[in-house]
């Protein structure tokens, strides 16, 4: 098997990489005080020069070295020059799909794709930084192929029929992007880039003089206050719905008989591929404004992770309709049905959550009651703030064990929690790999359990409902007993 060097283009996406690290420095020691003499700003220029090229020559060495292979079944992948590494990725491993196209990578016809095994060892993903769209595809298809049952006719037809069976699910509209533009108060945008370019401005030409002579100029005039406000509310509400539409404007969620499909952006393009039987879970949260506006996140969970992009893009669209985004779940995975009908906490539960100690306010009051200056006086009113954060964490806890709601019938489990930012998760039965019931002695007392399961995800996923009555508990263990007859071994 012939093995091949990564794209060149590699080395340069690696390079600009280190270059965009570093500019900064760069720029304060070889600009901002090139002509100083100070011993720190000479011999950090040395040394950063040091260190760039060695990092540059390191990943020439790096290119040089590091080939690839891939057959009908596995990647074999070599790296290193005196400490020489081999690795084969079956492909059955793979998890997740990702492809990233920059606008670097669309300069020069070029995209990224990342190949996500869920190992938990380091560097077990399979990733190019750079390569051609043919190359993206043929290695995508390879994968593609061999996660299809051989022995399955109307499978191998899908790969071959893949575009006439896919179906897209959401698009945002224009209605769609206005909305999740006030919603992601992404209209702030501008305010948080000025302050940060100011600041950094600020430190290299000391600006903060001239800024508070303008302030100073613009408050002598009504009028100027009003018509400054007006233009900075109408620019920043322009620069938020302009980002919103470079980072939504072109969002896909789509699905055919075996995979999910979602893809964003306008300059960054993004697209995270995934089985859907490697889906381990769902969840769905609602932030206190999506709540008051009837909008909902849906993230899929799986096995694999590829950092914080990889968290947002496995996201479903984070602005959908509650309705909607419950609809597109059936859809796309009907194994999964969100439950309307769902139990609540017994009464008792609620005794246990209040009867459990206030630590923060014990500490609270503690700390005030000892370094009180006088026995009495003004300070007595922190007294009443204790009081309050007493009432607070009461009406807290009474809210959350009205939220709590949670089902788990036949081979299916949901569980709802949050007051202000409301959680659902949801999970097939055969997906959990691990459960627990625990109690503690006010749980033994009062005839209450708690009850755990754990899903694979990178990390590991942990769930917990607690103070469920004992009877639901032993009815938890045997609904998790009928996984067995749902279990299939590869």
């Amino acid at each position: 098997m012939r093995m091949r060097r990564y794209h060149p283009l590699t080395l340069v996406f690696d390079l600009f990489s280190f270059i965009k690290n570093v500019a900064i420095f760069a720029f304060l020691l070889f600009v901002v005080k090139y002509q100083s003499q100070s011993f720190l700003f000479v011999w950090g220029r040395r040394v950063f020069a040091g260190i760039a090229v060695l990092t540059v020559v390191s990943h020439v060495f790096k290119w040089l070295t590091n080939r690839y292979a891939a057959d009908e079944t596995a990647f074999y992948l070599k790296s290193g020059l005196f400490d020489k590494t081999e690795r084969t990725v079956y492909f059955d491993k793979v998890q997740n799909v990702q492809r990233h196209t920059s606008f670097l990578h669309t300069l020069f016809h070029m995209t990224s794709i990342t190949f996500e095994t869920g190992a938990g060892f380091l560097n077990s993903n399979v990733e190019f930084k750079a390569v051609t769209k043919e190359e993206a595809d043929r290695l995508e298809t390879l994968v593609k192929a061999q996660q299809v049952d051989s022995n399955n006719t109307e499978e191998q037809e899908f790969i071959v029929q893949e575009a006439e069976t896919r179906v897209i699910h959401f698009t945002p509209t224009r209605r769609d992007l206005i909305k999740a533009s006030f919603t992601s108060f992404s209209f702030l945008l501008l305010l948080a880039v000025a302050a940060s370019l100011f600041s950094k401005l600020d430190a290299l030409f000391d600006l903060e003089d001239v800024a508070e002579g303008w302030v100073l100029s613009l408050l002598k005039s009504g009028w100027l206050i009003a018509g400054t406000t007006i233009v900075l509310m109408v620019i920043s509400v322009l620069v938020g719905f302009v980002w919103t539409y470079v980072k939504y404007g072109k969002y896909e969620i789509a699905s055919d008989d075996k995979r999910i499909t979602i893809r964003k952006g306008i300059v960054d393009e993004t697209a995270f591929s995934i089985l859907k039987t490697r889906v381990q879970a769902i969840e769905i949260t609602q932030s206190w404004i999506k709540r008051l506006l009837g909008l909902a996140e849906v993230k899929l969970i799986s096995a694999g992770g590829l950092g914080e992009e990889e968290q947002e893009i496995s996201t479903l669209y984070p602005f959908l309709p509650v309705a909607r985004a419950y609809s597109i779940i059936e859809e796309m995975l009907p194994g999964y049905e969100v439950q309307r009908e769902t139990k609540r906490l017994p009464l008792k539960s609620l005794f246990v959550r209040l009867a459990k100690p206030y630590w923060f306010g014990m500490v609270s009051t503690a700390l005030l009651a000892y370094f009180r200056p006088e026995p009495f006086g003004w300070h007595s009113a922190w007294w009443i703030g204790s009081i309050i954060l007493l009432i607070i964490g009461i009406i807290s806890r009474i809210a959350d064990f009205a939220s709590t709601q949670y089902t788990f019938t036949d081979g299916f489990i949901q569980i709802s929690e949050g007051v202000l930012e409301k959680t659902t998760f949801l999970s097939r039965r055969d997906k959990i790999i691990e459960i627990k019931v625990s109690r503690t002695k006010l749980q033994q007392w009062t005839g209450l359990a708690s009850i755990g399961l754990v899903n694979r995800a990178k990390p590991v996923r942990h769930e917990m409902l607690k103070d469920v009555s004992l009877w639901e508990a032993d009815r938890f263990y045997s609904w998790y007993a009928g996984r067995v007859a749902e279990i299939k071994t590869e």
